[in-house]
């Protein structure tokens, strides 16, 4: 039977007669034929070409991989890298506190600030005490509000993608959440003032730059230890016609020295943002503490106090007052 091209009408023809074959010779060819067989198949050249991009392949991995290590081996070196790997530990949680701008407008309704004691536990919430007039109901929405400030969710953000962070350790947690046992259990990382966290009030002790951004007195960042050319105290302006700022870095033990804190401060949402953005600036880390590269020591604690310059209301960036190594 066939269909002639372009035809759905089969055509029937004779079959040719069958030919008889011997058994014996139908049975030999049937048995596969020797290397002398003129049916055997060479080699296919895809076969060579196989093995060939398979050594390409492992070439590749194999130096891929010494790159890689080689890296590694150099990354702990770094300033940047021993700073991070400090912060982000396997056997720590580390937290992540933005500022509370939800009391900073509350404080403005009040007339007053607000207390560590009063603030942990919430127990400013159940007793509002304003010192000038201030509509009651107002000020019980705003301090039930849980704002803050797209400067420091940006810094949460770019610190969580840092090369050393551990997401299943790391934690973003709001400042009116914390616990003062995460300040002796924790990493820690906090954003802001003490206006907008509280918080501030437990650790600042520790601190030689200290931040006083009380509205009510002069704004100012104290030196308590100055070194030669150092000032005691560095006033802040918030009527400068030039716009300058002034922020803090702080890398301190945690209140039990069993982790570590990093606190960036500034008077203002810019100032905080420049301070965040130098100590997550790789190289503006490594530069400052080169001294303390190419070795498998840890990173000391430290602080940093730096100017920056405000131009509508983003900081340009900042520039070294001062900057201590703590013993």
């Amino acid at each position: 039977m066939d269909i002639p091209r372009g035809s759905y009408v089969p055509v029937f023809e004779p079959a040719d007669s069958a030919v008889p074959v011997d058994a014996h010779q139908d049975a030999a060819s049937a048995l596969p034929q020797g290397p002398s067989g003129s049916t055997t198949p060479s080699r296919p050249r895809s076969v060579v070409r196989l093995i060939l991009a398979c050594f390409v392949l492992l070439s590749g991995a194999v130096a891929a991989t010494t790159l890689y290590l080689r890296h590694r081996s150099l990354l702990p070196e770094t300033p940047s890298h021993k700073l991070w790997s400090q912060i982000f530990r396997n056997d720590q949680q580390t937290i992540i506190v933005p500022a509370d701008s939800s009391l900073v407008i509350a404080r403005l309704m009040v007339g007053h600030p607000i207390r560590l004691e009063e603030y942990a536990g919430g127990l400013y919430r159940r007793a509002t005490d304003c010192d000038k007039p201030c509509d009651l109901g107002m000020v019980k929405t705003v301090e039930g509000l849980r704002y803050t400030s797209m400067s420091d969710l940006e810094f949460a953000v770019k610190v969580t993608h840092v090369p050393e962070a551990i997401p299943l350790r790391t934690e973003i947690r709001f400042a009116r959440d914390l616990e003062l046992k995460d300040l002796k259990e924790s990493n820690l990382i906090m954003a802001g003032s003490q206006e907008a966290d509280p918080w501030m009030a437990a650790i600042s002790g520790q601190m030689n730059f200290v931040v006083h951004d009380d509205p009510s007195a002069v704004l100012r960042v104290e030196n308590k230890q100055p070194k030669p050319g150092e000032k005691s105290e560095y006033v802040y302006d918030p009527h400068d016609p030039q716009h300058r700022g002034l922020a803090t870095i702080s890398f301190l033990p945690n209140l039990s020295g069993s982790g570590n804190l990093l606190v960036v401060q500034g008077f203002s949402l810019a100032g905080t943002q420049a301070a965040a953005e130098f100590v997550t600036n790789r190289r503006d880390i490594d530069d400052l503490f080169q001294t303390f590269a190419g070795n498998k020591t840890k990173l000391p604690h430290f602080e940093i106090l730096l100017s920056t310059m405000e131009v509508n209301g983003m900081a340009s960036h900042p520039v070294i007052l001062a900057w201590h190594v703590l013993g």
